[in-house]
């Protein structure tokens, strides 16, 4: 077979600009903050029962898209680099979504419980980090703008 064996599709704003990919079984946290700290640096990590993705940011929503493939794919075409992981899911049912409960789950692995390769793939980061910037920059004026404004004694009143 050349093509995913199921997809799905979670279009949402990540809580705290995360998500994870789990085995509906793994639940433990084991490791997660070592994990969140390192996904923040490179974009995911695991713990060997999780992986961790960041997004670039919360305000507008991210498409995250989980293909279950029976063997390993290659890159898909106008996306960055492929981060390789192994997911230990012993029910052999995954969860993708956020701590907020924002997820789809349900979704049952052709082979059942085993260890796993996930490879993710994201694509906009850097495009939406440098959008992020410019905005802050504009707002951070306007802001500044109005914090000033504040303190402008007004028709010559004086200060309370």
């Amino acid at each position: 077979m050349t093509g995913p064996v199921t997809y799905h599709e979670l279009l949402f704003r990540p809580d705290h600009r995360s998500f994870t990919l789990r085995d509906e079984e793994c639940d433990a946290a084991v490791g997660a903050y070592q994990a969140l700290v390192q996904a923040y640096e490179t974009g995911a990590a695991t713990t060997g029962y999780e992986v961790y993705v960041t997004a670039a940011q919360d305000l507008i929503k991210v498409r995250a898209r989980l293909e279950v493939w029976n063997r390993p794919g290659g890159s898909a075409d106008g996306f960055d680099d492929v981060l390789t992981f192994g997911l230990t899911c012993p029910s052999g049912v995954l969860q993708i979504g956020d701590g907020s409960g924002t997820a789809v789950g349900g979704i049952d692995l052709p082979d059942g419980p085993g260890v796993y390769t996930v490879q993710m793939q994201y694509r906009g980061r850097g495009e939406t980090r440098a959008a992020l910037r410019r905005l802050d920059e504009r707002l951070s004026e306007t802001v500044a703008t109005a914090w000033l404004a504040l303190f402008t004694p007004c028709d010559g009143v004086g200060s309370i």
